[in-house]
């Protein structure tokens, strides 16, 4: 798996969007303004300790936790809050990370799983929309795809009895219904950690999605991304020079995702230089410009959701614009799914990140609102 190498990847200009879509925008009477939130929703266990394993024998009894892990954290609990806070949001455009696909097999070694148990997108686009929300995605990227042996029981005997789970991550970006779409895009970077998994060589990737969005007459490209991890540094770096290359033209962008670069902290091993690489490329961190001081903080809470108060000590996910039309100015940003009540009824938090939302609009910055988080 490579990345695209199209040279105009992200899609063509505005100026060859659809005649109906420009002429909707054109006349469109709501203000020049657009609400995009990020959220990374967590694939539901630490599967770096399984793609870290040393030998076929640890990965097997690692990924035999990590499934019930997955299982405990309950996305489709989860979906229900992360839906009831887009909601209260009512974003025109989404980005998401780690919307996990988790397969099974009863014959791990002789195929790959095809039954699906957990599907993360289609789980919480079926909740928003059981919801009355009308959103869809636009654009879908297929990142990591690997599959471990797990003991799912034991014979008479004692001996384990053997099944497979097959875990696919991935990324996308929802467009809400009223919102006029053109060009999705999606790829992967070609920068990523390679990883041999009971004796199958394989690798853990990352990838983007696009999609341009007409909202109150003006054409967004909305980006949305998930960079590698900071513990392999050489290739997060190595997929930001990816990323900004192609972004390398002037149309108004909004970028989002989990950067895994924090802006909050100063250790080094946390605070990558991927945060100021984006902006030295023009990016503005809409969190803190203008004039923002608030934290932000939106990971991580403990890998089992069940931590009684947040734990977050990080800020690495960002909502990013770039050549917005003059005088558009975030005048509310804040960090949603970070607070007790959000849980589900078992008290999961909705994911081990928070979710960021921000709402851009043409007013002078002074008219800015700051909300309290």
């Amino acid at each position: 798996m490579v990345a695209c190498n199209d040279q105009n990847a992200l899609g063509p200009t505005p100026a060859s969007l659809s005649h109906r879509a420009a002429a909707a925008g054109a006349a469109a009477s709501e203000p020049p303004g657009v609400t995009a939130l990020t959220w990374n929703v967590y694939v539901g266990a630490d599967i770096g300790r399984v793609i870290q394993a040393r030998t076929a024998e640890e990965a097997i009894a690692l990924a035999t936790e990590e499934w019930a892990h997955v299982r405990a954290t309950n996305f489709p609990a989860r979906a229900s809050v992360l839906a009831q806070a887009i909601a209260a949001q009512r974003p025109q455009l989404i980005g998401l990370e780690e919307l996990a696909i988790y397969r099974t097999t009863d014959r791990p070694f002789e195929e790959l799983a095809t039954h699906v148990a957990y599907d993360f997108l289609a789980l919480l686009l079926d909740t928003l929309h059981a919801r009355g929300l009308d959103y869809s995605a636009a654009a879908v990227d297929r990142t990591t795809d690997i599959q471990v042996p797990v003991i799912v029981a034991f014979d008479p005997a004692g001996h384990p009895i053997f099944g497979g789970v097959r875990f696919t991550d991935g990324d996308a970006v929802l467009v809400h219904g009223g919102v006029l779409r053109a060009n999705p895009r999606s790829g992967l970077y070609a920068a990523y950690l390679p990883v041999t998994l009971a004796g199958v060589t394989s690798g853990v990737y990352q990838g983007w999605s696009s999609v341009e969005a007409t909202i109150g007459g003006q054409t967004y490209r909305f980006v949305a991304t998930h960079l590698a991890g900071q513990e392999v540094q050489d290739i997060q770096l190595a997929q930001t020079q990816e990323l900004l290359a192609l972004l390398g033209d002037a149309r108004p962008t909004i970028l989002v995702g989990d950067f895994n670069s924090d802006a909050f902290g100063t250790d080094p091993t946390r605070a990558t230089p991927t945060y100021g690489q984006v902006s030295a490329a023009g990016f503005r961190d809409a969190w803190v410009n203008p004039d923002r001081r608030a934290p932000g903080l939106t990971c991580c809470e403990q890998a089992d959701l069940l931590n009684p108060r947040p734990t977050f000590d990080q800020r690495i996910d960002f909502i990013f614009g770039r050549n917005l039309p003059g005088g558009t100015a975030p005048i509310r940003r804040e960090v949603v799914g970070d607070r007790p009540g959000d849980r589900t009824a078992t008290g999961l938090w909705p994911s081990d990140h928070a979710g960021v939302v921000v709402t851009f609009m043409a007013r002078p910055v002074e008219q800015e609102t700051v909300a309290t988080n």
